[in-house]
């Protein structure tokens, strides 16, 4: 579920449903309940802007799945 709505001046305000997942997203998770009452936005907002590091975003959870790049079809 997401929406978006373009106001007058070209600024979009989205509303998303979003799921976070507790060991891949822990960085994200804690954003959240650390930010003050009205300010969730914003965090996001800047969190998004400024990134919070591979290390952070990857850091353990679910595995990624791997590729023999031959069955691709691709040889290095």
């Amino acid at each position: 579920m997401s929406a978006v709505l373009v106001k007058p001046d070209g600024t979009l305000v989205v509303t998303l449903r979003l799921t976070l997942k507790p060991a891949r997203d822990a960085p994200l998770i804690a954003l959240v309940r650390a930010a003050p009452p009205g300010g969730l936005a914003g965090a996001v907002r800047e969190a998004m802007r400024s990134g919070i590091g591979d290390e952070q975003a990857f850091a353990g959870g679910e595995e990624e799945e791997t590729f023999e790049m031959d069955a691709l079809g691709i040889v290095l």
